[in-house]
This record gives C-alpha cells, structure tokens and sequence, in this order.
C-alpha cells in the first residue's frame, strides 16, 4: 500500500513538474523573443506601431490569425503583403512561390484563386496551434482589419502598374479611409499617388498614406523625394547614414517611417530623430 501511494505521488510530482516546464519554456520562448514599448521607454500613445506581417511570432505570417494575433497584443497597425493570382484575386503572400509557407508549390500569379486554397499553411510560428490555416484574400483581410480596428498597411510585392488601378478600386470596396500603401516600386508608388489625386476612385489621397520602401538612403531615393515630397519613405532600419538622411527629408516635409526595428534601444533613437511609424517582429505595445 506504502508503495503504491509512493508511486502514485510521485507520478503527481511528475506531473506537475511538467506543466511548469512547459509553462517556463513557453515564458522563455515568448519573453526572449518579444519586447515591450516600455522598454525604450517611449508611450504607446505617441507611435504607430506596425505588427510586420501580422504578429507573426505567435501566428503564421499573412494570415487572418496572425491579425487576430497582432489585436489581441494592443497592435493598432498591420502589414501584409499582397499578389495576384492568373485569374485576378489579390492574396496574401511574400513570396512569389507559395512553397516556403504552404504544402503546395508554384507561383502565385501562374496559379488561380481556387488552386491556393486547397493548400494550406503548414510553415511559420504558432502554426501547430491551428487545424488547418489557408492562404487568405484581401478582401477577408480588409474586412478583418475593420472589425478588430487595425489600420492596414498593404505592401504591394506584385511587380508592374498594370493592376494598379484596379487594385484600388478593390480596396476601396472594404476600406476606403485610414490605411497606408507600401511598396519597393517607385513607379507603382508614382500611379498610386497620381490616380488617388486626380479622383478616379472614391479613396481620397489625404486619407491614404503612401510610402516608398527603401534599403538604402541613396541618391536616386533622395533625388525622388525631393520631387515627390507627398510621398513618404519607409526606410530600413540598417540603412546608411540615418541620422542625416532623417533630418533632410524632414525639413522637405517627407513624411517618414521605418521598418524592421526590433530593439526598443533602436527604436528609441530613432524616436529621438523624430521617427514615429516603426514596423516591427517583436516590439509590443
């Protein structure tokens, strides 16, 4: 009987020791990876803080749970990026190819809507937790982003003007005020901007911020601003020369933001270079 009880309490023992590891190596896990705002000391109230790609450290990247993710964590921005499928549906993918997040393969804009959504999401943080994640539209994200108040910032990685137009005239259907269009295409950037100001949608131009991507502050990157300055730059926070560029373009009045700062040391000097918008993986509000 002694032995019995002796085995029955130390099975307790045991398993009780493992429910506190796992609850320690999940603290560990999240705790290392992820830093709060408070930590650079700068107050939530006074940034944009931009959850890259949703919260893509505890969902999978591009995906409606990771925005869900990024509200749940006090986000009141998100950026996505978007591509076209052969038959016209805007998505959300990084990449071109579809394999390094999916169990399927091939490129985005060779397959149609309905062939990436018999594929399911099988890479990235947290995706364990889910039965089954698909490759979400525009449309649903838009959607979301309006029920948990989320401001999106849309990068566009499809290549071309061709669509552009009539990209915005999608957005417009679920979200015409309050988001901001991102992309490393200077000519995209240039028609964005050019169709919002002439009216030809129902999206007004001082309700969307437009941002241009850059890894580096060059002189084609300057020599753009200065004839563009309603256009800001979104910059690379390992980009040359920042604290010179910063206060150039901002005495043109550029707007300015910065992506992908996840150091809160970082972000407070660039804060104190006066940088407000900054995207980050592991910076929380």
């Amino acid at each position: 009987m002694k032995n019995k009880k002796l085995i029955i309490a130390v099975s307790a023992a045991v398993a009780v020791l493992a429910v506190i590891i796992t609850a320690v190596c999940i603290s560990v896990s999240i705790g290392n990876s992820t830093k709060p705002l408070e930590k650079a000391g700068v107050s939530n109230e006074d940034i944009a803080l931009v959850s890259h790609r949703g919260f893509s450290h505890l969902a999978p990247e591009n995906t409606l749970e990771a925005a869900q993710k990024a509200a749940e964590n006090g986000y009141s921005h998100i950026e996505f990026d978007i591509r076209r499928t052969k038959d016209g549906i805007w998505v959300l993918m990084h990449d071109s190819d579809i394999k390094r997040t999916t169990n399927g393969e091939g490129k985005v804009n060779e397959l149609t809507y309905k062939q990436i959504l018999s594929c399911r999401i099988d890479e990235g943080n947290g995706v364990d937790d889910y039965e089954f994640i698909t490759v979400p539209t525009l449309k649903e994200m838009l959607s979301l982003c309006s029920q948990l108040n989320l401001r999106p910032v849309i990068e566009i990685k499809e290549s071309g003007t061709e669509h552009i137009l009539e990209l915005l005239h999608e957005i417009a259907l679920y979200r015409n005020s309050d988001f901001d269009i991102i992309s490393f295409n200077k000519e995209q950037i240039e028609a964005i901007d050019s169709i919002l100001k002439q009216g030809r949608t129902t999206i007004y131009r001082s309700n969307v911020g437009i941002y241009l991507l850059v890894k580096e502050f060059d002189k084609e990157t300057l020599d753009f601003s200065k004839a563009n300055p309603d256009i800001g730059i979104s910059f690379s926070c390992k980009a040359n020369k920042i604290d010179k560029n910063v206060k150039a373009l901002q005495e043109a009045g550029v707007p300015l933001a910065v992506w992908t700062v996840n150091k809160p040391k970082q972000l407070k000097e660039l804060y104190d270079l006066g940088i407000r918008t900054f995207t980050t993986d592991k910076i929380t509000p």
